[in-house]
């Protein structure tokens, strides 16, 4: 079976107003592997990005953190990154920060929680999660 027909993607996206000094939340969904899979992506200005994955049980079981390291170097592309707290899926966590803060051009602290079923075929499930994420960013990339 392939992957088109493993997913069924939709997604929906709430979009809230600014809530104080610009910090702005967004939330979609997406079908996946047959797994609503829920989107939250707090955007403090000019700070960090706060990124919550997970289902419908709203739990929050990890937190990495991924920041720009300082050099005296102004072109340095170096990051540093950190499990916060947690063990299930931290290094899914940990990779994911360090793609989204490279992928913004590492202008601010990235934070990921993945908080997944350990049932699932993780590795499809994952890729398809991380897809779904960057192609959001992709299409609202004015307001990262």
């Amino acid at each position: 079976m392939n992957n088109s027909e493993l997913v069924n993607n939709s997604s929906s996206t709430i979009d809230q107003p600014t809530i104080t000094n610009g910090i702005k939340i967004t939330e979609f969904s997406r079908r996946i592997a047959d797994q609503s899979i829920l989107y939250q992506i707090i955007r403090y200005p000019d700070r960090c990005l706060f990124i919550w994955i997970g289902t419908t049980s709203c739990d929050i079981s990890n937190l990495a953190m991924t920041m720009p390291k300082l050099s005296s170097s102004s072109s340095s592309n170096e990051f540093l990154g950190t499990t916060l707290f947690g063990t299930d899926f931290y290094e899914q966590s940990l990779s994911l920060s360090k793609k989204v803060a490279r992928r913004l051009g590492g202008q601010k602290q990235v934070f990921v929680s993945l908080n997944l079923p350990n049932d699932s075929d993780n590795e499809m499930l994952l890729g398809e999660i991380e897809q779904g994420l960057f192609e959001h960013i992709r299409q609202n990339e004015q307001v990262y």
